[in-house]
């Protein structure tokens, strides 16, 4: 098969799995009025089970980048799906906090593991060749797992509860498993007899200063999406607009950006402008967030910030990418993603 033709169907089944994570973590802001009203959790206990799905990232992230030691990449994947499945399963059948809590920490275990092998696998893939279109891609499937929930979860709790809405992201997962393990093929580059490529442990001082730059952008910027997707429904809800008409309303921004997305790592990879798309789009983003309040202007807003403020997630992705050697990969990625885990675990717990 095309070495190109291989490139992108490794990058459509990873985009494919990837999105089971979205789906998953936005399962409890999708129900969390659902919850609300039958377990009498606070919006505070709400924005705490939020943000346990990232809670695990802030240990685990280092130990995940050095499973590449040992552990091909596909199948730290599959573990890391295969917590996320167990989790779902542990979550939906809880009757309160703390077992609603325990199985979101269960499900963080695999999404910090595959959070940062996802990332790693398309670099090893598509490195100096269209790097930030083919991680602007990839990085869509996580809007686009948050979207589907946001249109599933809200009617199938109210059909059906809270626990079966829960619970579908454990087949969602399963069938991200099977993905993996008949789908992928790592590069040719990176094949070994029988184990994993070598790697080597540690940076060099250049390294360290640029995934420790990466890791707060890409950090402070998740935060920020992440607060607006838990909780911007809520602030849109009034007499004449209900909290499914309000979800929705948000939802936008999520379906927006699987658009706006891949165009911002399109326009950075053909003008070689990175700078510019961030700051552009980010103004514009910042803009938006400050007119969401106000009366007449939330549908505009949403649209804006899904198409310029989430725009920039390809390009700062890559930065990491171009900001390490090929052997110091999977450390690097466990590094950069402690700043990501960090500001997006206490943000939804402060926000709400």
């Amino acid at each position: 098969m095309p070495a190109i033709n291989q490139r992108w169907i490794v990058l459509i089944c990873l985009f494919l799995a990837r999105t089971a994570m979205g789906f998953q973590f936005q399962s409890i802001g999708s129900v969390s009025d659902q919850m609300s009203d039958g377990l009498g959790l606070s919006y505070t206990e709400i924005g705490t089970l939020i943000g346990f799905f990232i809670l695990p990232g802030l240990v685990l992230s280092f130990p995940a980048g050095w499973m590449g030691r040992w552990m091909p990449d596909h199948r730290s994947t599959m573990l890391g799906l295969a917590f996320m499945a167990v989790g779902g399963i542990a979550a939906a059948s809880a009757s309160g906090f703390y077992g609603i809590a325990a199985g979101r920490l269960l499900m963080g275990v695999g999404f910090v593991i595959c959070s940062v092998y996802f990332t790693k696998m398309v670099v090893d893939w598509f490195s100096g060749r269209e790097l930030a279109t083919a991680l602007s891609i990839l990085v869509i499937s996580w809007p686009g797992g948050i979207a589907l929930s946001q249109l599933t979860h809200g009617w199938m709790a109210d059909a059906h509860g809270w626990p079966v809405a829960i619970g579908s992201t454990t087949l969602v997962c399963l069938v991200s498993i099977a993905l993996i393990l008949f789908v992928y093929r790592p590069p040719e580059s990176m094949q070994t007899d029988g184990g994993p490529p070598a790697v080597e442990w540690g940076l060099k001082r250049k390294e360290w200063w640029l995934i420790g730059l990466s890791a707060v952008c890409w950090g402070v910027f998740n935060a920020g999406y992440i607060v607006f997707l838990s909780f911007a429904a809520q602030s849109l809800v009034s007499d004449s607009r209900s909290i499914l008409a309000a979800t929705a309303l948000v939802s936008i921004a999520s379906w927006t950006a699987m658009a706006a997305i891949p165009s911002g790592g399109i326009v950075s990879d053909r003008f070689g402008r990175p700078d510019l798309v961030v700051y552009t789009a980010m103004g514009l983003g910042i803009v938006s967030m400050i007119t969401l309040p106000v009366a007449g202007l939330a549908i505009p807003s949403v649209i804006i910030f899904g198409a310029f403020g989430i725009m920039p997630a390809g390009v700062l992705v890559a930065m990491t990418g171009r900001a390490v050697a090929p052997e110091r990969r999977a450390f690097g990625m466990g590094v950069y993603y402690i700043g990501y885990f960090f500001f997006c675990t206490v943000s939804p717990i402060i926000a709400g």
